[in-house]
C-alpha cells in the first residue's frame, strides 16, 4: 500500500513538473511571439533634444512625420511657454533650466545677450551634468547667437561639437566641427544646412556605442528667416490656404501699449506669402525627424530612446501689427513641444497642462538621473501620468537691447497673461474669454492686476537691467 502511494506521487509530481514546463515553454513562445520589435528599457535611456528655430506653435500641420513618429507616440503640449521669446536668451535656458534672470542672458547681442554673455554659465548646463552621469554629448546644428568658433572654442560638456558660426543660415554658411576644423558650406543643394544637419545626427547616432547612453542636442537653423526651402520643396505650399485670423493686422490696438500703436497693418498678400515660405523650410526639418527616429529603430534604441521636439520661440506674423518675436503675445511665447518615449509615455496624449523651456533641462536629467540645478521644474511627472500638473505660472521677462520692445516682466497662467513695462504700461488678458488677446482689460481689472502684479514681483527677480516697478 505504501509502496503504491509512493509511486502515484512521484508520477503525480512527474505530471505537475511536466505541466509546469509546457506552460513555461507556451508562455516564452507566446512572449516572443508579442515582443515588439524594439530593445526592451535597460539602463539610463539616450535622449535626444530637437531644437528649430522660429517655430510657431501651430506649424506641427505641416509636418506629418512629427505627427505619426512623434505626437501618434507621445505627449504634445498645447501650453507650452517660452519664458524671453527670443533665440540666444531661450537657448541659454534650454541649456541650463535657467531663468533670463539667472543666466544673465536677455538678449541676443552684449551687453545683455549673445554667446558671449553665456560663457559664464557653461559649466553649469545640460551638457556637463550628464557628462559627468556617464553619457556621451553631442551638439549638432546652431548653438548660441555670436558663437563664432574663431578660437577654436568647444563649450565643456561636449564629446562632439558641429556649431553652424553666426550669422548662420541654409546656404553659404560656416561651420566648426571638432573633428575637422572650419568647413564652409556653399551653395550646392547638398549643402543646405538642414540637410547637413540632419546627416551628421544620423551618423552619430548609428555609430554610438550601444552601452553607453548619449544625449543628442539637434538644432536646425529652420524656420528661420529669411526663408529658403530646401530645393526639393520649393513651391510645396504654394497654392496651401492660409487662414488670416482676427489678431493678423488687428484692426483696433487703441488698448495696447505705445509700441504696438504706432505699427501699421501689412498686407494679407505678404503674410499669407510668408506663412507659405515657413512652411516650406520645415519639409526638410520634418525629414530629419523621420530619419533620427529610423536611426534609432534601425540600432534598436527605440525602447529606451527619449525624444523631444521643440523650438526656441514662436514668431507673430502680423498679429497685433507685430512681426517677429521679443512680444508677449501668445504667437510669439507659444512654441510646439511633443515627447515621446515607448513604454514610458502614452501614446497619443494631450496635455494642457503649462509646461516651458526651463523646464527642458530639468525633465532632461530627471529621466537620465543626472544632477542639475535649476529653476526649472521636471515635467516627467506630467509625462508618465503622476501629475495633472507641475505648475501655475511661467515667468515671462525681456530687456530692451533690441528695441523696440520696452523692457518687461510678466507671468503667463493657465487663464492670464500679465505684463508689467518699464514705461508703466500693462497689459492683462484673460485667454479663456479672449485667446486671441484682442481686449486688454488691465484697466477694468484692478484687482485681477494688482494680484498678478505681486506674483511677477515674486517672480521676477532681479528684474532685468533699466526695468523699475
Amino acid at each position: 500500500m505504501g509502496v503504491e502511494i509512493a509511486r502515484s506521487r512521484r508520477s503525480l509530481r512527474a505530471f505537475t513538473l511536466l505541466v509546469a514546463l509546457l506552460v513555461l515553454q507556451w508562455g516564452f513562445s507566446a512572449g516572443n511571439r508579442t515582443q515588439p520589435a524594439r530593445a526592451q528599457a535597460s539602463g539610463p535611456p539616450n535622449i535626444v533634444l530637437i531644437v528649430t528655430d522660429d517655430q510657431r506653435f501651430d506649424t506641427l500641420k505641416v509636418m506629418p512625420e512629427v505627427r505619426r513618429l512623434l505626437v501618434a507616440r507621445g505627449m504634445t503640449f498645447r501650453r507650452a511657454i517660452v519664458t524671453n521669446p527670443l533665440c540666444c536668451p531661450s537657448r541659454a535656458t534650454i541649456l541650463t533650466g535657467r531663468y533670463s534672470h539667472t543666466t544673465g542672458v536677455y538678449t541676443n547681442i552684449l551687453p545683455y545677450g549673445g554667446w558671449s554673455a553665456f560663457q559664464a554659465s557653461e559649466s553649469r548646463t545640460i551638457a556637463t551634468a550628464l557628462h559627468r552621469a556617464g553619457y556621451r554629448t553631442a551638439m549638432i546644428g546652431k548653438y548660441l547667437n555670436q558663437y563664432s568658433g574663431e578660437t577654436v572654442y568647444v563649450p565643456p560638456g561636449w564629446d562632439r561639437w558641429f556649431a553652424l558660426l553666426a550669422p548662420g543660415g541654409y546656404f553659404n554658411y560656416k561651420v566648426y566641427d571638432d573633428g575637422l576644423g572650419h568647413l564652409t558650406y556653399g551653395t550646392a543643394p547638398r549643402d543646405y544646412s538642414t540637410d547637413v544637419v540632419r546627416r551628421q545626427a544620423v551618423s552619430y547616432i548609428r555609430n554610438a556605442p550601444q552601452n553607453t547612453p548619449f544625449f543628442l542636442m539637434v538644432t536646425p537653423y529652420a524656420p528661420h528667416g529669411p526663408y529658403k526651402p530646401a530645393p526639393r520643396h520649393d513651391g510645396d505650399f504654394a497654392s496651401a490656404t492660409v487662414a488670416i485670423g482676427p489678431a493678423v493686422n488687428e484692426a483696433d490696438v487703441s488698448d495696447k501699449p505705445g509700441y504696438i500703436r504706432v505699427r501699421r497693418p501689412a498686407g494679407s498678400a505678404w503674410v499669407r506669402t510668408t506663412t507659405r515660405d515657413q512652411w516650406e523650410t520645415l519639409r526638410a526639418v520634418d525629414e530629419l525627424v523621420s530619419r533620427i527616429v529610423r536611426a534609432i529603430e534601425d540600432t534598436r534604441r527605440d525602447g529606451n530612446t527619449l525624444v523631444i521636439f521643440t523650438s526656441d520661440n514662436g514668431l507673430s506674423n502680423y498679429e497685433h501689427r507685430w512681426r517677429g518675436k521679443q512680444v508677449p503675445y501668445e504667437e510669439s511665447i507659444r512654441v510646439p513641444l511633443v515627447v515621446a518615449m515607448p513604454g514610458q509615455i502614452p501614446a497619443s496624449t494631450v496635455s494642457d497642462a503649462l509646461a516651458s523651456n526651463v523646464d527642458l533641462a530639468p525633465t532632461i536629467a530627471d529621466f537620465a538621473g543626472a544632477s542639475l540645478a535649476a529653476d526649472g521644474v521636471s515635467l516627467r511627472p506630467l509625462l508618465t501620468g503622476a501629475a495633472s500638473f507641475v505648475r501655475t505660472s511661467v515667468v515671462l521677462e525681456h530687456e530692451e537691447s533690441t528695441p523696440p520692445v520696452p523692457t518687461y516682466c510678466g507671468v503667463r497662467t493657465q487663464q492670464f497673461t500679465f505684463v508689467h513695462y518699464a514705461t508703466g504700461e500693462e497689459e492683462l488678458y484673460d485667454l479663456v474669454k479672449d485667446p486671441r488677446q484682442l481686449r486688454n482689460v488691465a484697466a477694468s481689472s484692478p484687482n485681477r492686476v494688482a494680484n498678478l502684479r505681486a506674483l511677477t514681483e515674486s517672480l521676477c527677480r532681479p528684474v532685468p537691467p533699466g526695468f523699475s516697478w
